[in-house]
């Protein structure tokens, strides 16, 4: 009954921005055969005749994006999430382990890159290690916040237990930070892709941002607008699996909202 349910709402929540996404498709496609847009704006027609020419252009690029931002997102998730728990179970680390979150994060990427590029190369090491530096904060931000979010009586009564902090940690603060943290994972996500798009700018010789790059220069605009397309559908897909995994992991969120409802 619940699986129905929420089939059901998934349907009625997603057919206004298809519908409103396929209206769209259709009026530029409209405007640009009746000459209403400059030159620079293909038709959604030409952009997917670019995907439909080259099919291998596409995923063999999309799967080298997709495959350096996970691999940064995983090792930032791995490092942040380690950070931001010592920093809730040993007092001292706080700020220091928040204010260097924030300063990575106060980095401009654009002038990030060239540097790194100098001293790590122009490899994927490259595009791993902006994609990590990208999607850190998020991460770091909701686990600590997560982590804080337990309530003070339940505190308490594990302190009176006797509890470990690493049993606190189990039991206590890691359920009440779910939440966050995913909430944290899903905005860091999209970060991590971009982050990787931007770092194949300096010098990569295949991924989206590649082939940006290399449309860019050769005043191939339907190409550019593809991948654009392809750097929104990687970061929206980066959100929508973390999202599906927090419905099952957070099992008991839709028995509330169904409680909500008169």
């Amino acid at each position: 009954m619940s699986a129905a349910i929420s089939l059901r709402r998934a349907a009625a929540a997603s057919w206004r921005p298809l519908l409103t996404v396929a209206v769209l498709l259709g009026g530029a496609e409209i405007a640009q055969r009746a000459g209403w847009l400059p030159v620079f704006i293909p038709s959604p027609g030409q952009v997917i005749g670019e995907a439909i020419r080259d099919p291998r252009l596409v995923y063999e690029n999309v799967g080298q994006t997709a495959l350096r931002a996970a691999i940064g997102y995983a090792i930032s998730a791995t490092i942040a999430v380690t950070a931001a728990s010592l920093a809730v179970l040993v007092r001292p680390l706080y700020g220091p382990v928040y204010n260097l979150g924030v300063t990575l994060h106060s980095i401009p990427i654009i002038a990030l890159a060239p540097l790194l590029a100098t001293w790590i190369g122009t490899g994927s090491q490259l595009q791993i290690a902006i994609a990590a530096l990208t999607s850190q904060f998020a991460m770091l931000v909701g686990t600590i916040q997560g982590l804080r979010a337990a309530d003070a009586r339940q505190r308490e009564l594990l302190h009176v237990l006797s509890a470990t902090r690493l049993q606190m940690l189990r039991y206590l603060l890691v359920p009440s930070a779910l939440p966050y943290l995913f909430a944290g994972l899903k905005i860091a996500a999209p970060s991590a892709v971009l982050g990787a798009i931007t770092a194949e700018w300096a010098g990569a010789d295949r991924g989206v941002g590649a082939m940006m790059l290399y449309a860019l220069f050769a005043y191939d605009t339907p190409k550019v607008w593809l991948s654009v397309v392809l750097t929104c559908l990687l970061a929206a897909s980066g959100y929508a699996v973390w999202a599906a995994i927090e419905r099952v992991a957070i099992f008991w969120e839709p028995a509330t909202e169904l409680a909500d409802q008169p």
